[in-house]
């Protein structure tokens, strides 16, 4: 067995690119760290100013550190001063006002743990802003795009296409022959991972096979350009770059429900070759390209905006107080994924390295702020807000009005079956029988349609001697001497509103509880909801009592602890007024014309006792009982006939029917009413506009002159018109696509170009900028830039004239010269070998299985809206796994998916231009033990079972499946020997079970998922 698993082992490692790239550590400091330094630390150990004698305005500075020590120690975020200093340890805080968010401290331990990268230090001297502005006149990437001449091959029979020609010259004049072609079965499995991530079929192979007309790879290409899989596979190649994901980040993490519909739209934009250029206007104004869009298309448009809201987000609640980072990310990532520019070190000062300036980068923030971003929930505002609608203001005008119709409807109805049922049990005037008192319990609060606060209890000898509202009863409500804001509450159903020509009718009985020490005051509350909007304001201390007329109170007359009074008002709406009496039945004094609270909006359904009255301190122990609110005035205090008479017994069967009735519309309109009226996306909309100012050294509260919206200098600098009155991303989305920036065509062009070979003509794919790498073959990248555009935009011609050439065509083998000579394979004189990426090996997994599901899932299954509560300590994370493909799993920002993150999949938190493989122990472990793993390969050892055939037949099928290839008879009888030999380990000498024989042929298809046929991509 060992010669096998050598042989399935033989380790391929990836090759270094020439020229190494911007780290991604460096662009982590300039977003993450830098500006935490800048805000919170250098104005106390700056340039001007180094308390300790510490300093943190550059790497060197923190490694010398102050009085106390190392600021930092390069590796080990354990030990320095600064790190203990912001986590609060020890004797020394810093900032010490206010500690760091937990998000800034993990974003300063991650730094340092990863060796402190600090760009400044290892590079020359800032250049100067005239200095760079001499070298981008000469800088490659920001010349015009030419269709420079075809180059003349010695050799002429080679070359199938332009590309070929571009690529043999350079390899002529270095002498080195191109590769000879890959064989058909290699051809076949490389371009079906490239165009759909999945592996070909067996019956797609042989049909390959015995296609020998001269366009059969021709065929190929257009039938997998046109598969559904396609969009699915270079979509994700486009999420990459969009810094996709399905949570919000920050430290809660908020799932983003519509996240989704932008995932969507791209792979399905991919599908229909949408002109790249249109691709990325809707992408930044398609909200206001809508408008004028066909009707059945708004929703796309809308939606496409999602790639700017789509980023890591910083705010708590939709307030803008950390929309200055939001921002940043969206510039930056603007900037890398669209023109392959850092603009992101703009933010603080003229960029270092590129031809950026800080007015640059306001004038980008500035339309950016113009915008309105919708808001996916946070710690203190824990549900979305702004999400634009994906149907036309028209439309959500109407559909708004027929949710309001059929709610009012329901209301109407309910209110109707109220009116019955208060006519029957009394609770249409005053609260029905004794508000429910009698049914409570002695000795507890009040409880059910009682809400109570502090130490409050019904007890007997709380119930009032007065029966002119309710019978007499058995109990009342005794409120104790507690806070202010305790006390106890009243919400009459369903209220009163102001009718014309119609009063309203208030009472209750109360008595202050003797002997009392207590001179406070409490206090009787009428309005609507937790003064919402007050009504009528009246308040009670042991020896007088007051109202609130208008906005002064006023005394109306003494009263003695331990006696009981009635209390009854009538407010009247139209002219603002109140009046009322209050006493015994032998000793009413009465009041009229009083001012109602200002503002009120004629609503009365709350009643509230607490105590804030007019004279401050403690409130004396009361009781209340017989509260009443009523359209009809209440009889006089001391009358014998109750305004509440006892239920009927008759009514009770119909008063159970109507509470099913109401429950039943109450149910339907709740569902109404969480029905959403039109659907939504996460997106943007057009915004107040406005011009910013420059955030000196990135502080959003220290700010500097004007800059007026507008496009980078260096291409062009067009202002957005002084008249236009929006945000000015249409502006945006035209300067950017616009045929003569140099800049967006040739970097998608070479993004695609690597995406096919691995490694771009420009090795920095996301940087064009003056550290980025120059192209290999410039002449080449302008060809196809020019060509591509004069295509109409169209990726898919991008893709067949780069797949169809024999450059792509070529083996990946070379002679031990040309690996010599070339060894980064920099000339493309061979086919670079690839790892299959982290979709794509779970993906080809589940089609190899046969329990991949290739249909578009529905949304993710989070949890209800109405029940998030996540907060930094408490944060959103889910792992919501299935069979569908790879790009539709749910990702999050602060918790990576574990299969995907074991593959190094792209960070959602960052623009990714390539993904860099490593080859760890972990891997291996996961692909022998995970239960994933053992699904998928008992599943395959299951269907392949189920083929006729022996076992040399059965084992020949899973190479074909697995590696796309069929070994020679000796590697075939030593997997058959493997199977065997595992299957008598099974059973130890028995007849094996059809599970154990399943077992066996499962380990080997572990074997071959596990090795570089299947891992690599030839």
């Amino acid at each position: 067995m060992v010669p096998l698993v050598a042989l399935l082992f033989h380790p391929v490692l990836p090759s270094a690119s020439a020229v190494d790239p911007p780290t991604e550590a460096e662009t982590v400091f300039e977003k993450e760290v830098r500006p935490v330094l800048v805000q919170h630390c250098q104005r106390c150990h700056g340039p001007r100013k180094q308390e300790s004698g510490l300093r943190v305005d550059s790497r060197e500075a923190m490694l010398k550190g102050g009085v106390s020590g190392p600021g930092i120690v390069p590796g080990k975020p354990d030990q320095g001063t600064i790190l203990a200093a912001v986590h609060h340890r020890g004797d020394i805080a810093m900032p010490p006002d206010e500690k760091l968010a937990d998000r800034q401290i993990a974003a300063l331990a991650k730094w340092v743990a990863a060796g402190a990268v600090w760009p400044q230090a290892n590079t020359a001297p800032a250049a100067t802003q005239d200095s760079i502005a001499a070298s981008t006149r000469k800088h490659w990437a920001f010349q015009p795009v030419q269709a420079p001449a075809v180059p003349k091959t010695q050799n002429s029979t080679w070359p199938a296409s332009d590309i070929d020609r571009f690529i043999l010259a350079r390899l002529e004049t270095a002498k080195l022959p191109p590769a000879p072609p890959a064989d058909k079965r290699t051809l076949l499995r490389r371009v079906t991972f490239d165009l759909t991530g999945l592996p070909p079929t067996p019956a797609e192979i042989a049909a390959f096979l015995a296609d020998t007309s001269p366009d059969a790879f021709a065929k190929v290409v257009d039938r997998l350009l046109a598969s559904p899989h396609y969009g699915e596979r270079w979509g994700r190649h486009w999420l990459d770059v969009a810094r996709y994901a399905d949570t919000a980040g920050d430290g809660a993490d908020y799932p983003v429900r519509e996240a989704y519909k932008y995932r969507d739209w791209v792979i399905t934009a991919f599908n229909k070759d949408l002109p790249y250029d249109q691709f990325i206007r809707q992408q930044i104004a398609g909200d206001i390209l809508a408008k004028n869009a066909p009707a059945d298309q708004y929703d796309d448009y809308v939606t496409a905006t999602g790639f700017l809201a789509i980023g890591k987000r910083y705010g708590y609640s939709p307030k803008p107080d950390y929309q200055y980072l939001d921002f940043a990310d969206v510039i930056e990532s603007v900037g890398r994924s669209l023109l392959g520019l850092s603009l992101g070190c703009a933010r603080c000062h003229d960029h270092k390295y590129e031809p950026v300036s800080i007015e640059d980068y306001y004038a980008l923030y500035g339309i950016f702020q113009s915008t309105q971003w919708a808001f996916p929930g946070g710690e203190e505002h824990k549900r979305p807000a702004h999400f634009p609608p994906l149907v036309p203001p028209a439309e959500v005008a109407r559909l708004e009005q027929v949710k309001a119709q059929e709610l009012a409807q329901l209301d109407s109805e309910i209110a109707k079956l109220n009116r019955e049922r208060g006519q029957l049990d009394g609770t249409g005037r005053v609260g029905g029988l004794d508000l429910g008192l009698e049914n409570q319990p002695l000795g507890k609060p009040p409880a059910g349609v009682w809400l109570s606060a502090g130490p409050n209890a019904v007890l007997a000898e709380a119930q009032s001697p007065f029966a002119h509202v309710h019978p007499t009863g058995t109990r009342g409500v005794r409120v104790g001497s507690s806070a202010a804001n305790n006390g106890v509450r009243y919400v009459f159903r369903p209220g009163l509103r102001a009718v014309a020509g119609q009063k309203m009718h208030f009472t209750i009985d109360f008595r202050t509880v003797a002997p009392t020490d207590k001179t406070g005051a409490y206090r009787f509350y009428l309005g609507q909801g937790v003064i919402a909007s007050t009504a009528v304001d009246c308040s009670v201390t042991p020896t007088e009592f007051a109202i609130k007329n208008g906005s002064k109170w006023e005394v109306i007359r003494k009263l003695t602890p331990g006696t009981w009074y009635t209390l009854q008002l009538t407010i009247d709406h139209a002219t603002k007024t109140f009046s009322g009496q209050v006493g015994t039945a032998n000793d009413r004094t009465t009041f009229e014309n009083k001012s109602v609270f200002p503002g009120w909006n004629g609503v009365i359904d709350t009643f509230i006792c607490d105590g804030n009255g007019h004279v401050a301190g403690p409130a004396a122990t009361r009781d209340l009982d017989n509260l009443g609110l009523s359209e009809t005035a209440f009889p006089a205090v001391g009358s014998t006939t109750p305004a509440v008479a006892p239920l009927p017994a008759d009514a009770q069967a119909r008063i159970q029917k109507l509470d099913a009735e109401i429950t039943a519309i109450t149910k339907r309109r709740a569902d109404v009413q969480a029905r959403v009226a039109y659907p939504v996306a996460y997106a943007v909309s057009e915004g107040k506009p406005m011009n910013v100012r420059v955030q000196l050294r990135g502080e959003p509260d220290r700010l500097g002159a004007e800059v007026p919206r507008r496009f980078l200098s260096v291409l062009g600098g067009d202002p957005v018109p002084a008249n236009e009155p929006g945000s000015g991303r249409l502006q945006l989305a035209e300067w950017i696509t616009r045929p003569t920036n140099p800049l967006t065509a040739r970097v998608f062009v070479n993004r695609v170009w690597q995406g096919h070979f691995g490694r771009g003509l420009v090795a920095t794919a996301s940087d064009f900028g003056l550290r980025g790498s120059p192209p290999s073959h410039p002449e080449l990248l302008d060809h196809l830039t020019a060509r591509f555009m004069a295509s109409g935009w169209s990726t898919k011609s991008l893709h067949r004239w780069i797949l169809l050439s024999n450059v792509y065509q070529q083996s990946s083998l070379a002679d031990e010269a040309g690996r010599a000579a070339d060894p980064e394979n920099i000339l493309w004189g061979r086919f670079p070998r690839q790892p299959l990426d982290a979709e794509s090996i779970r993906d080809g997994m589940l089609a190899i299985s046969g329990l991949l599901d290739r249909t578009p899932p529905q949304e993710h299954p989070f949890p209800p809206v109405e029940t998030w509560a996540f907060t930094i300590h408490r944060p959103f994370h889910a792992v919501y796994e299935s069979n569908h493909r790879g790009v539709y799993l749910m990702r999050q920002r602060n918790s990576r998916h574990p299969f995907l993150s074991q593959f190094d999949a792209a960070d959602p938190n960052l623009s990714v231009a390539e993904r860099k493989p490593t080859i760890t122990p972990k891997q291996s472990l996961y692909l022998m033990n995970s239960p994933f793993m053992h699904t998928q390969s008992t599943a395959f050892a299951q269907a392949l079972l189920q083929q006729p055939g022996d076992a040399q037949a059965h084992a020949r099928a899973a190479f074909e499946q697995v590696h796309g290839r069929v070994p020679d008879d000796s590697t075939i009888a030593e997997a058959v020997t493997f199977v065997e030999t595992y299957q008598n380990q099974l059973t130890q000498g028995k007849p094996p079970t059809p599970a154990q024989t399943v077992a066996a042929w499962a380990a080997l298809g572990r074997v071959l998922f596990m090795s570089n046929g299947f891992l690599y991509v030839d």
